[in-house]
């Protein structure tokens, strides 16, 4: 929030700078002459502007979206893994649940203040293959349990599969090419602002504050959106947190359910 307001702030200053030296380089008859015109192009510009920059915020948005949806089916799929442990003997269960606790304490403590910078934590997956071979360690030996072998694997792979989505999340950024649009688009459209002939420079100095403002916002609402793991916005490891302390609090009790 602090650093947006700066960046907020700082266009700002910039813009009424600009226009500022415009009016004092050139007339005020001069820019009045080409009001007309300058209205009809900058209108144009600002439609093209305000349909990119839109598409883009919204895309931002439904990804931000996507990537908590991701984050919160991978806890619910551990937790299924979990609690089908307990139709398992003693000793694969045990060793099953203690491998999903880990996993999802190493999610919550080392992982996931990784994912700011997109780099998963080198123990994650180990503790994933570890668990995924628990399973296919067990033999079944009735119709029972080998219907819940079955649906322990197909559980897994669904949880890995939910692991790799959600690395991918966060590796998933707007193209550089497009930042340059946004940036250069924003600069050209405050700057054509400048070109109009008002004749009270305060009101003129407010239209391109506000615009500046809403135009600064929006772009860093984009920025802070497009990385859905850093930042106020950050999609938070609620899910992985409810599990484990649904698993810590089951630990001795392998009766409970979900």
């Amino acid at each position: 929030m602090v650093l947006g307001i700066l960046v907020v702030s700082l266009a700002v200053l910039v813009a009424v700078a600009g226009l500022l030296l415009v009016r004092r380089l050139s007339t005020l008859h001069l820019r009045e002459e080409h009001n007309d015109v300058a209205g009809f192009i900058y209108a144009a510009l600002a439609v093209a502007y305000a349909v990119v920059l839109g598409f883009v915020l919204i895309t931002v948005w439904e990804r931000h979206e996507a990537a908590r949806v991701t984050a919160d089916r991978e806890a619910s799929e551990l937790a299924a893994v979990y609690w089908l442990a307990n139709q398992l003997p003693d000793s694969d269960r045990r060793q099953v649940q203690e491998r999903a606790r880990s996993y999802a304490q190493v999610v919550i403590d080392d992982e996931w203040s990784m994912l700011q910078n997109g780099q998963p934590s080198p123990r994650a997956w180990p503790l994933m293959d570890q668990l995924r071979q628990s399973l296919q360690d067990f033999e079944p030996s009735t119709a029972a349990e080998e219907e819940v072998y079955a649906h322990g694997l197909s559980q897994v792979d669904e949880l890995a599969d939910a692991r790799r989505l959600r690395l991918l999340d966060a590796n998933n950024h707007v193209p550089t090419i497009l930042w340059v649009v946004l940036l250069a688009g924003g600069v050209i459209t405050v700057s054509f602002t400048y070109l109009f002939g008002l004749k009270n420079t305060w009101v003129h100095t407010v239209m391109v504050v506000a615009l500046t403002v809403l135009l600064t916002s929006i772009l860093f609402t984009i920025y802070t959106l497009d990385n859905p793991f850093a930042g106020d916005s950050r999609v938070s490891p609620d899910a992985f947190e409810l599990d484990l302390q649904r698993f810590e609090g089951s630990v001795g009790n392998y009766s409970n359910a979900p």
